[in-house]
C-alpha cells in the first residue's frame, strides 16, 4: 500500500514554490482624479479599475518630491531624492545623475535571481555611470528624457532617440506610438521571460500623460474629455494588454502588478510649452478635491493614484488612506520576494507597507514624511496634520488638517500655533539633517 506521503509526491498538482514576477508600471504627471476609478466622471478606465476592483487602491500615496527625476529616484533607491543627488526634473547633459553606486531596486531583484527589465522613460542622468543597465537591469529600452524635448518646447532634439541598452536605435520616433511600441516590447519581455525556470522585475515608466498630449487613431476621441482624456483611455488599454498576456500565459496567479504615476498634473505649464499651437492649457489631468499640481507642495503634486493586484495574495477591494510614500515600494517588495531586510542599506527612508497593501494590517509604521521641490525641504506631515513653508520671499506659513480640510483651503497656523512649532522644529531638522 503506497502512504499518503507517497501519494502526494505523484500529484500534478505538486509544484515548487516560485518567486512572484513584478511588474511596475508607471504613468508620468497623472493626476490623482484621472482614473474613473479615482471618481472621474468623463474618462473610462475598466482595466486599471477592474485591478483595483480585485486588489488594492490607495487614497494616500504620496511622491516626496513633485517632478518627474526625483520621483524616479525615490522608486529605484527607497529614499529621499536629495539624499541620492536627484534634486530636481534633469535635462540633458546635467552634472547630477543617480549615480549606479547607489543600491537599487532592480539590483535586489537581481540578488534573487531575477530577470530584470526597464522599457520606458528613465529620465536620470545621460552620464555613463547614471544608465539604466548599471542600475542592475539585464536590459533598457526605452528614452533618456520626456518626448518634450525637442523644438518648440526646448531648444534641442539631440536626445530624442530610443535606446536598446546604451545604444542609440531609433532615432526622433513618433510620441503618439510610444505607448503602443513599449507596450508590444513589455509584452515580448513578459512572453520569453515567462518560458525560463527564472521570475522577472519589468519596470515599464510609460511617456504619458505627460505634455504634448497624442495618440493613435485607434484612441482619438474615444473619451468624453478631449485629447488628454484619449491618452488615460489609451494608458489603460495598454494595462489591460498586460493583465490579457498574464491571463492567456497562465502567470497571473504569481504575478504582483502595481501601477502609480511620478508626480500629478502639470495643471501650470511654462509658456514654451505653447509654441505652435500643439499644447493647449488645458492639456492635464484632475487633481479632484485636491489643490496643486506638479512642482508644488500641495496635495495634488504629490498625491497620486497607487493600484496593486496579486490574485490570492491580495485581497479584493481593499482600499485604504495610510500614507504610502513611493520609496517604500524597496522595502515592500522586499518582503514580497523574500529579500531578507538586514540586506538593505540601513539608512532607507522607506518602510515595508506590504502589509496594509494585503490587507493584514490597517495602519502602516509611518507617521511622519516629507515633502521637497527644486531641492528644498517644504512640507511635512504627520498624522493629520500638515506645514507646508514653501521657500520664496516672505513665505506664509501653512498648516492644514487633511482630515477635514483635504483641499488645503484653511490655513489654520494661527489657531494651532503649538502644533506649527512642532511642525517647523521637524522641518528644520530634516533641513539640517536629511541630506
Amino acid at each position: 500500500m503506497i502512504s499518503l506521503t507517497a501519494w502526494s509526491t505523484l500529484l500534478p498538482a505538486q509544484k515548487k514554490s516560485k518567486k512572484p514576477n513584478v511588474i511596475f508600471i508607471l504613468a508620468d504627471d497623472m493626476g490623482f482624479a484621472d482614473l474613473s476609478c479615482y471618481g472621474n466622471m468623463q474618462i473610462r478606465t475598466p482595466h486599471l479599475d477592474q485591478m483595483a476592483a480585485e486588489g488594492f487602491k490607495a487614497g494616500s500615496f504620496v511622491v516626496p518630491a513633485p517632478t518627474c527625476s526625483p520621483a524616479r529616484a525615490s522608486f529605484l533607491t527607497g529614499k529621499y531624492p536629495i539624499r541620492v543627488g536627484i534634486p530636481y526634473a534633469l535635462g540633458p547633459g546635467n552634472k547630477h545623475g543617480l549615480n549606479d553606486t547607489y543600491f537599487s531596486i532592480a539590483k535586489m531583484f537581481k540578488r534573487e535571481n531575477y530577470q530584470t527589465m526597464m522599457i520606458g522613460k528613465w529620465h536620470l542622468g545621460d552620464r555613463s555611470d547614471t544608465k539604466p543597465t548599471g542600475h542592475g537591469f539585464d536590459h533598457y529600452y526605452g528614452m533618456m528624457y520626456s518626448h518634450d524635448y525637442k523644438y518648440p518646447f526646448v531648444k534641442t532634439d539631440t536626445t530624442l532617440a530610443i535606446f536598446e541598452d546604451n545604444k542609440r536605435v531609433i532615432e526622433k520616433p513618433d510620441f503618439t506610438k510610444l505607448m503602443d511600441h513599449y507596450t508590444d516590447k513589455a509584452k515580448e519581455f513578459i512572453s520569453e521571460a515567462s518560458k525560463k525556470d527564472q521570475p522577472f522585475f519589468l519596470y515599464l515608466p510609460y511617456p504619458m500623460p505627460h505634455a504634448p498630449v497624442g495618440t493613435t487613431d485607434q484612441w482619438n476621441g474615444k473619451s468624453d474629455a478631449g485629447k488628454y482624456g484619449d491618452v488615460i483611455e489609451h494608458i489603460d488599454g495598454c494595462v489591460g494588454q498586460i493583465l490579457t498576456l498574464l491571463r492567456q500565459l497562465d502567470i497571473d496567479e504569481n504575478t504582483l502588478v502595481m501601477f502609480s504615476s511620478d508626480n500629478g498634473p502639470w495643471n501650470e505649464m511654462p509658456e514654451r510649452m505653447f509654441g505652435e499651437n500643439i499644447v493647449q492649457p488645458w492639456d492635464h489631468g484632475s487633481v479632484g478635491p485636491l489643490r496643486g499640481g506638479k512642482a508644488n507642495t500641495y496635495e495634488g503634486g504629490h498625491r497620486v493614484p497607487f493600484i496593486a493586484r496579486w490574485p490570492g495574495h491580495i485581497p479584493a477591494a481593499q482600499y485604504s488612506l495610510q500614507s504610502l510614500v513611493m520609496f517604500d515600494m524597496m522595502p515592500t517588495l522586499a518582503d514580497v520576494i523574500g529579500f531578507p531586510g538586514n540586506q538593505l542599506p540601513r539608512d532607507l527612508d522607506g518602510v515595508n507597507n506590504w502589509p496594509v497593501i494585503s490587507g493584514k494590517s490597517k495602519g502602516g509604521d509611518r507617521t511622519i514624511y516629507y515633502l521637497n521641490a527644486g531641492g528644498k525641504y517644504e512640507a511635512v506631515r504627520k498624522g493629520d496634520w500638515k506645514l507646508r513653508i514653501a521657500k520664496v520671499k516672505d513665505a506664509e506659513v501653512q498648516l492644514f488638517n487633511l482630515k477635514s480640510d483635504i483641499s488645503e483651503r484653511h490655513n489654520v497656523a494661527n489657531r494651532y500655533p503649538g502644533k506649527v512649532e512642532e511642525l517647523t522644529a521637524l522641518l528644520k531638522h530634516q533641513e539640517e539633517t536629511g541630506y
